[in-house]
């Protein structure tokens, strides 16, 4: 019989909640958050196991743990949840997951235990450093604009005597801080790309990524942290719509309603966009690619877009085939394609 079993994880406390096949509750338990108890609480289960919980900072430790004693676990997308009526306690969560988990209406996150899942710590600790300085960046400008002074200029960030401008102690104190803050965040910045260069020699994947025109060692070590397992996505559509890259239109009565861009990572998106942006100041056949689309008319803007699936798509193609790129590889690929599709023909 399946057991569908909605966890409901916290720093201190987890409540589980164990349903059979037809709804019916017939398990209920709160304990301390440990390997211990989560792992007595499953073995008191006999039958196929089932789980689900939200995504949280527990997600990877609870699924390490918890993966091996059940069928099937799903680590899902919270925002996805359907909204339930009344009071909210820690049994009506769980219970409320282990009914949709049993509907199957749950979407979800990708958890795996290889090392990939150690670099996006890495990655992600990265990301917010960035938005920290891009953050200080924006308060240093505020901060002189707020008094008309221009922040036009090219070595802007670099000019520490344009703080005599101000006009007073206290506005010159704080921009004196704010420039202390953004130089210490900056070394800080480069201290995470010295490391991703060393993971750019250790993993073959980043160094092949870094054969496409425009993916530095920092960009290949996102996409490697996010992309962890490029065999899940089946085709370069899915990838797209995971990197945000597409828009779906939407419809409902044969009229068109606009359209949405359907939730991914933002992270990849960023680093396609700009990888484009890069790709276009080189002579490559990417460059060739992005004139022909000018060539046809279309602007400037989609044309960019439309370069940076490309690139998402040769990414895709290096990871699953352990490949790096040529000018030609567009050709290779292809002809791979047609090899593939003859020999599935003969096999038939």
């Amino acid at each position: 019989m399946n057991y569908y079993i909605g966890l409901d994880a916290h720093k201190s406390t987890c409540t589980a909640v164990v349903v059979k096949e037809n709804g019916e509750q017939v398990l209920r338990e709160t304990f301390d958050t440990t390997e211990a108890n989560l792992l007595r609480f499953l073995r008191k289960i006999n039958g196929k196991k089932i789980l689900t919980f939200e995504e949280t900072y527990l997600s990877q430790w609870l699924y390490l743990v918890i993966k091996p004693e059940v069928e099937h676990l799903i680590v899902c997308n919270p925002t996805f949840v359907a909204k339930k009526q009344g009071a909210k306690t820690d049994y009506r969560d769980a219970l409320h997951l282990a009914q949709e988990l049993r509907c199957g209406h749950l979407k979800e996150v990708y958890h795996d235990d290889s090392k990939w899942m150690d670099l996006r710590v890495l990655v992600n600790s990265y990301s917010d450093l960035v938005d920290q300085i891009v953050a200080t960046k924006n308060r240093l400008k505020a901060l002189f604009r707020s008094y008309g002074l221009s922040t036009d200029e090219n070595n802007f960030y670099q000019n520490k005597e344009q703080i005599s401008s101000l006009p007073n102690e206290v506005t010159k104190f704080v921009a004196t801080s704010l420039f202390s803050q953004m130089e210490h965040l900056e070394s800080l910045k480069e201290s995470y790309s010295l490391y991703f260069l060393k993971n750019k020699q250790k993993y073959r994947p980043i160094k092949n990524l870094c054969t496409i025109p425009g993916i530095s060692h920092v960009r290949a070590n996102i996409i490697a942290a996010v992309v962890c397992s490029p065999h899940r996505f089946h085709t370069k559509h899915n990838f797209w719509g995971y990197c945000m890259l597409v828009r779906h239109i939407q419809m409902s009565g044969g009229k068109i309603y606009g359209n949405k861009r359907v939730h991914g990572r933002k992270e990849l998106r960023d680093v396609f966009i700009g990888a484009a942006e890069n790709a276009l100041r080189g002579e490559t056949s990417l460059r060739d690619y992005y004139d022909a689309q000018r060539a046809k008319g279309v602007a400037h803007k989609e044309a960019k877009l439309s370069l940076a699936r490309k690139i998402a798509a040769l990414a895709l193609a290096l990871l699953k085939n352990n490949d790096t790129f040529k000018n030609d590889f567009t050709f290779e690929q292809q002809e791979r394609t047609n090899i593939r599709k003859t020999l599935n023909e003969v096999s038939i």
